[in-house]
Parts: structure tokens; C-alpha cells; sequence
């Protein structure tokens, strides 16, 4: 059995409270204090249609990719004024960027273009439907789903002259775990000012698991689960530890969690423990969608402590 975990302490808590400037502290497992403008809008099918066929990007003609570019700049904050200077695209002021929140810093890491059309009774005219996933330097990923209408002549080489854009949310969440000492957890909390901090110590002071040639002994350390994937409000996580490898049931009394208003969430249980494949337990991390999604609670990380278990890459 595990015994060796427990509440987070006193300072260990309020350094975690020290981020509560970007991100929400909480024993709740609830998604609400992410900010309300994340609404999953049901523009396309659904984001959860596992039925959509992507067009391919071999499909998407120079002027959509100029109307995409604009769409990508004006999500990154840039004005439609400097759309309009830097790649001659009217109309981007019909697409407004996501409000509380920018996609720069963010690269485009695949357009799944769903429809492109032409009106039969307006043949300068098109229609772009799809996603556009992104990707950033700490690994978190955000999806959004664009309408977009446009002109192919007229003031400029492409006009938009309508557009809808919206947050979209994968069915799961991809989660990955690191292991840390417990005082460089600390010290990596007493320093972050928000998520890229947080992971950068993180990923600086985490445990390289295959370098241990033996089992090493009892000593603090904690357990640190990021979720990549952005995640409505109303969503539920939930990270605990187990002895058994099957199921969904974990301990999870002694984990916290640190919600980011943007809408990605880290999950941190201290203890005191070994590594060693007799003493190894699992951790598991479980996303469940809002009420009303029809969606049910699913297991989208199971890690375990045994070095030799320990993924390659």
C-alpha cells in the first residue's frame, strides 16, 4: 500500500498560491475559473466528430492560404491594419481575435481544411471551413475552428467578408508526467510568475528515470502532471496514484491542481517515496468532459515509477 503521500505544506502551498495570478489553486478537480469566453462552439460537426475527412492542406489554394494568414495574425493580435500592410488581405477586421487571449507564440502545426467551396451563383467567391491546430515552446497545444468567406477580386488580391472563429476542444487531454526533488519543486514554485516558468524548472530539475542504476531511496520528491491539450470551462481532471496498473480509481486527497485562466491545468502530489521497480506505483490521469458533452471520464495518462518501465523518448 501507499502511505507516503499526504496534503501539500504549508509553504509548498503558498507557493503554489504565488500563481494565482495567471492560474486558479484548487483541491476542486472543476474547470469553472477558466475563463468564461472558452466556450466550445459547435461551428463544424463537433470537435468530438470522429467522422470529419479532412480535405488536406494539398487542397488549399494560394488565397486561402492568404486567408488563413490572416486569421493566424489577427489570433496573434495584430491589427487588420497590419494584415492589410504585410499580405494585402481587406476584411481581416471581420475576424476578431479571441478575447482574454493571444496565439502569439503559438506556431500553426497542421490546417485540417474540412470544406472549400465555390457558390455557384458567385464564382469569386469561397468558403473555407476547418481547424487550425497550434503548438508552443512548452508543449501546449490549442486548437481553434474557422468559417471564413472571402472575395478572390476586388480591392485586394483576397477580401474577407465574413468569419467565424471559436476554441475547439479534443475529446481527451494528452498528459505527461515528470518526477521531481521536492525542494527544487519549490524553489521552481518560488520563482514561476506562470506556466512556461513552472515547466522550464520542471523539465530542468526532473528525475531522468532510465539513468538510475539502482533503486533509489525514500526521499522527498513530487509528482508533476502537465496536461498539454487546452481545455474548456467545465471540464474535469483528475491525477492520483494506485497500486493497480487496471481501471480509472486512484488516491488523489493529496493532489492539487493549478488551473491557468487560459485554459491548461497542472496537477502536483508531494511525497515522500522510492523509485524502484518493488517499490513502483502508478499514476493516472483522468479527463472528463462537462455535463451535458455525453462525454465519460477517460484515462488519457498512465505512468508509472518503475525506471524500467520508463518511456525511451
Amino acid at each position: 500500500m501507499i502511505t507516503t503521500f499526504r496534503r501539500v505544506r504549508g509553504n509548498a502551498m503558498a507557493m503554489l498560491a504565488a500563481l494565482a495570478l495567471s492560474s486558479c489553486v484548487t483541491d476542486d478537480l472543476g474547470l469553472g475559473n477558466i475563463q468564461k469566453s472558452l466556450s466550445n462552439v459547435n461551428l463544424f460537426g463537433g470537435e468530438d466528430d470522429t467522422t470529419r475527412t479532412p480535405l488536406g492542406t494539398g487542397a488549399l489554394p494560394a488565397h486561402g492560404q492568404m486567408a488563413l494568414t490572416a486569421a493566424v495574425m489577427r489570433l496573434r493580435g495584430q491589427s487588420a491594419a497590419d494584415v492589410r500592410k504585410e499580405i494585402d488581405v481587406a476584411g481581416s477586421e471581420q475576424i476578431a481575435p479571441e478575447a482574454g487571449f493571444s496565439y502569439d507564440g503559438f506556431a500553426v502545426t497542421e490546417i485540417e481544411l474540412l470544406k472549400l467551396e465555390t457558390p455557384e451563383n458567385n464564382p469569386a467567391a469561397r468558403k473555407l471551413n476547418g481547424y487550425l491546430h497550434f503548438a508552443d515552446g512548452y508543449n501546449r497545444r490549442a486548437s481553434v475552428g474557422f468559417d471564413i468567406d472571402y472575395q478572390v477580386a476586388g480591392v485586394s488580391p483576397v477580401v474577407i467578408t465574413r468569419a467565424v472563429l471559436a476554441p475547439a476542444f479534443p475529446r481527451g487531454a494528452k498528459a505527461v508526467m515528470y518526477v521531481v526533488p521536492g525542494a527544487a519543486l519549490e524553489a521552481g514554485l518560488a520563482e514561476a510568475k506562470g506556466y512556461g516558468d513552472l515547466y522550464g524548472a520542471v523539465r530542468k530539475s526532473a528525475i531522468d528515470m532510465r539513468s538510475l542504476a539502482s533503486v533509489s531511496a525514500p526521499a522527498e520528491r513530487a509528482i508533476v502532471v502537465f496536461f498539454e491539450d487546452r481545455l474548456p470551462a467545465g471540464d474535469r481532471v483528475s491525477v492520483g496514484i494506485s497500486d493497480s496498473e487496471k481501471g480509472l480509481g486512484s488516491f488523489t486527497d493529496s493532489t492539487r491542481y493549478i488551473a491557468f485562466k487560459d485554459g491548461w491545468v497542472v496537477a502536483v502530489i508531494p511525497g515522500r517515496f522510492a523509485i524502484g521497480p518493488q517499490q513502483a506505483f502508478w499514476v493516472k490521469a483522468v479527463h472528463e468532459p462537462a455535463a451535458g458533452k455525453g462525454g465519460k471520464p477517460d484515462l488519457v495518462g498512465l505512468f508509472s515509477t518503475d525506471p524500467t518501465l520508463a518511456p525511451t523518448s
